[in-house]
């Protein structure tokens, strides 16, 4: 059931250009598309203090947007998903490590051509720190997240009965692998749900796995590992690729780190990484990303010290 391999990596280089920063710079926000935009909402801004605005960036004039406050109690880490038109939005973080009403299950639902909000059903679990998510267009998943202790959970949202339910994991408690970590990254590609990197309990990672959904529970196979060890990285797809960017990598030392500038894309077919580009201006973590008319957009996030950054890149797919 469970495979693995590591690869040389190979390089497939495009150009990456810039495009207009955003007005404020901001890390570890939420990132999706919707009617032709490309929005962030919350995060950390660069005074360190958590957001609940909204911003839109605009591909076909190079301009962006503030689209206001959103009815959202402020927070990083947060999560949206776009299906046909609507955003599911919510969960994140705001307020002291370990105090229990700082985790926030909050899930709303948006409307951008009214700009009606609505909250729905609440997250059945504590941990919302940096869950992936992302949906099959029937359901929404988040996966894995984190508080004080790592899971392999897997909480789906149905869409049809607002109701969220937990998937029942499909290996024995104290399986190793897939690893239990946070600040994993992921995507459905080709119907098929591929997840990985994060932070474990012995620090970054680079495991990369397949989640078959059965019913409701979840097989677990181990695919080929990501070129480095990482976590707060940001992936989006194409539909034919998985795109992973940059990421931390804390080998449980201080002075064992670094930020990644690299852009890897993942073949599912192949089940193979490739080098695509490098980012400009050095390593990022906690970055926003998006595939809109064949072009990978990413950028905000933070640098090496921690800086909330607004730089945007295009790169042609």
């Amino acid at each position: 059931m469970l495979t693995a391999c590591r690869q040389s990596i190979e390089e497939d280089l495009h150009p990456v250009s810039r495009c207009a920063s955003c007005p404020v710079s901001l890390t570890s926000a939420a990132s999706f598309t919707c009617n032709g935009k490309l929005y962030v909402f919350g995060g950390r801004d660069a005074s360190g203090h958590p957001t609940n605005r909204l911003y839109a960036y605009h591909p076909e004039t190079d301009s962006w947007s503030d689209e206001g406050a959103t009815p959202l109690k402020a927070r990083v880490r947060p999560r949206a998903v776009e299906i046909g038109g609507e955003v599911y939005i919510g969960l994140g973080f705001n307020g002291h490590v370990q105090v229990d009403t700082a985790y926030l299950k909050d899930w709303w639902h948006w409307t951008p051509a009214s700009n009606t909000w609505s909250s729905l059903d609440t997250l059945p679990s504590d941990r919302t720190v940096g869950p992936v998510t992302d949906t099959d267009g029937k359901y929404i998943y988040a996966v894995f997240g984190g508080k004080k202790n790592f899971e392999r959970w897997i909480f789906r949202y149905d869409i049809s009965s607002d109701s969220w339910d937990k998937l029942a994991d499909g290996l024995p408690r104290m399986a190793s692998y897939p690893p239990r970590a946070h600040s994993a990254a992921g995507n459905f590609c080709q119907g098929r749900f591929f997840l990985g990197a994060g932070y474990t309990r012995d620090g970054s990672d680079d495991f990369w796995c397949e989640a078959e959904l059965k019913g409701d529970s979840v097989i677990w196979h181990g695919r080929c590992g990501i070129p480095g060890k990482r976590h707060n990285a940001v992936s989006v797809s194409d539909g034919q690729y998985i795109y992973l960017i940059g990421g931390h990598y804390y080998g449980g030392t201080l002075t064992n780190g670094g930020l990644y500038d690299e852009v890897l894309r993942y073949d599912p077919q192949a089940d193979r990484w490739t080098r695509i580009a490098r980012l400009p201006d050095g390593g990022r973590e906690n970055l926003c990303a998006w595939v809109h008319l064949g072009v990978l957009y990413v950028g905000l996030g933070n640098d090496e010290n921690n800086k909330a950054c607004s730089q945007l890149y295009q790169i042609q797919l």
